[in-house]
């Protein structure tokens, strides 16, 4: 049998699971026609023993979907499904007894309890129990299933989303209008004999090849420390091209640090708040990153003072850094990751992201 009810909706889920029982119902037909009896007392016989078992058996499969496979300790679990095994058996027993006794009061016109004996009922509560790790084993088999086939479709989705952001970064990065302006500063710097110039170029070079490194490397997840020191160089170039337009925080936790991210997860949102906030007025503009390990939880955030915005109307909008950046938590941790924007006219702009504070596996220690 198979688990009927992981495919489909509806009246299709229990005509597949109905149609499972065939099988079995052809056994107990081909048994009793061996033994010599006839065709109407087999089929009669193989319903009077089928039937009841496949109208216990529902209760069967809505107990494992209300029991889902590891969502209690193994005591406790295989303690409620042995008490549900013998319930399953009597209820068997149960059902067979009435409609037997219904089928031979009908069929002699006689009031008829149709009894079994004691090895009768021995047997049929071991065949009963039987039956019930069956269907459950099947059932929880369809559920793992389903789950690995959700895994690898939401690994197959993080991974896409993963390519279009390290592409988007990098096309950030090296955009015309970014590399004019960049370049544009990095001369009057050199001109003027600034001492900033030489650290300038070297940061600008630093932030060209570590985008570069991780897409060629396909790390999907990051060392915090090294998606922070990717957010700094940009941020400082931007500081370099803005002066005293935009002023930058970044404060972490130490215990944040070795905490592994999505790449790329940070850079859009600051980009965004460059892009929008600092870049678009000649006030100062404050832009603040923050990442904090509470417990098992990794709290991130980006926070900036500029105009802000209708939240009802940034939801819809058509920029992708927030909606890649949206697409990618909920593919990579599902309801284990969230995201929240925090935002409205005059009052700034801030997206918090909260993540498992997962750590370097030896792959990432070795990549590192």
């Amino acid at each position: 049998m198979t688990d009927a009810l992981t495919a489909g909706s509806g009246r299709r889920r229990w005509t597949l699971y109905a149609a499972a029982w065939l099988p079995m119902l052809a056994a107990y037909f081909g048994a009793i026609m061996a033994g010599g009896g006839s065709a109407l007392e087999g089929l009669l016989l193989a319903l009077h023993n089928v039937v009841p078992a496949a109208l216990a058996g529902i209760g069967v499969v809505l107990a494992c979907a209300r029991i889902p496979w590891g969502s209690r300790g193994r005591g406790a679990f295989l303690g409620i499904h042995a008490g549900l095994a013998a319930v399953y058996a009597l209820a068997w027993c149960g059902l067979m007894i009435a409609t037997r006794s219904v089928v031979e009061s009908l069929w002699t016109g006689r009031a008829r309890v149709f009894t079994l004996t004691f090895d009768e009922l021995r047997w049929q509560m071991g065949a009963g129990v039987l039956l019930y790790l069956t269907i459950a084993a099947m059932r929880y088999v369809g559920q793992i299933d389903a789950r690995l086939r959700e895994q690898e479709a939401r690994a197959a989705r993080a991974e896409a989303l993963r390519a279009r952001a390290e592409m988007q970064a990098l096309r950030a990065q090296i955009n015309p209008h970014f590399l004019f302006n960049t370049l544009h500063s990095l001369l009057e710097l050199v001109s003027a004999g600034d001492g900033r110039a030489e650290e300038a170029i070297e940061r600008f070079g630093a932030l060209l090849h570590r985008t570069i490194d991780v897409r060629r490397s396909a790390a999907d997840d990051v060392p915090l420390d090294e998606e922070i020191q990717l957010v700094r160089d940009y941020l400082w170039i931007e500081q370099l091209r803005l002066g005293t337009r935009l002023h930058a925080e970044i404060e972490v936790d130490d215990d944040a640090l070795p905490c592994t991210v999505p790449s790329f997860v940070l850079q859009p949102l600051v980009e965004n708040a460059v892009k929008h906030a600092a870049s678009t007025r000649v006030a100062p503009t404050s832009i603040r990153v923050r990442a904090a390990r509470e417990g098992g939880r990794l709290l991130l955030s980006v926070e900036d003072d500029g105009p802000g915005a209708i939240l009802e109307q940034v939801e819809r909008a058509p920029g992708a850094g927030l909606r890649l950046v949206r697409g990618r938590m909920e593919a990579r941790y599902g309801d284990d990751g969230q995201m929240r924007i925090t935002t409205a006219p005059g009052a700034g702009f801030r997206v918090d992201l909260a993540l498992p504070a997962g750590v370097p596996t030896r792959m990432m220690a070795a990549h590192r």
